[in-house]
């Protein structure tokens, strides 16, 4: 498994691809040539071919790694053109609503009204 974190104060916004310029190089190296690994405890060689499966980032990462857009109107990449958003008044920022629909029918943040806009959410969640 490899880990990776990027230190500094500041995030490497669309830089990204300098960090991973040489990880990149060398999975593509691996999955397309394959190299010979000696296993120990087999004692013998083989042929080894890897890939990213996955990644855990957070939401802002995810959205530079990606390039999906994580800001404005359409940020959840669930929703996409069916996100409900409200734009702050005095911060001019926007924030997307009604992810309680993605809860059971019947769980109880459904129907707090006092913590939510006033409101309950009756709305099923849709499919991606």
């Amino acid at each position: 498994m490899l880990c990776m974190i990027i230190a500094g104060p500041r995030l490497p916004r669309n830089d990204i691809d300098v960090y991973l310029t040489r990880l990149i190089k060398d999975l593509r190296k691996l999955w397309e040539h394959e190299v010979d690994v000696w296993d120990g405890n087999l004692q013998q060689t083989f042929r080894l071919r890897a890939m990213v499966f996955c990644t855990i980032n957070h939401f802002l990462a995810y959205g530079n790694l990606s390039g999906y857009s994580v800001k404005g109107h359409h940020a959840c990449p669930i929703c996409e053109r069916n996100t409900s958003f409200i734009q702050l008044k005095h911060g001019k920022k926007t924030i997307c609503t009604r992810y309680r629909r993605f809860l059971k029918p019947y769980h109880p943040y459904r129907r707090l009204k006092k913590d939510f806009n006033g409101s309950q959410e009756n709305e099923s969640a849709h499919r991606p």
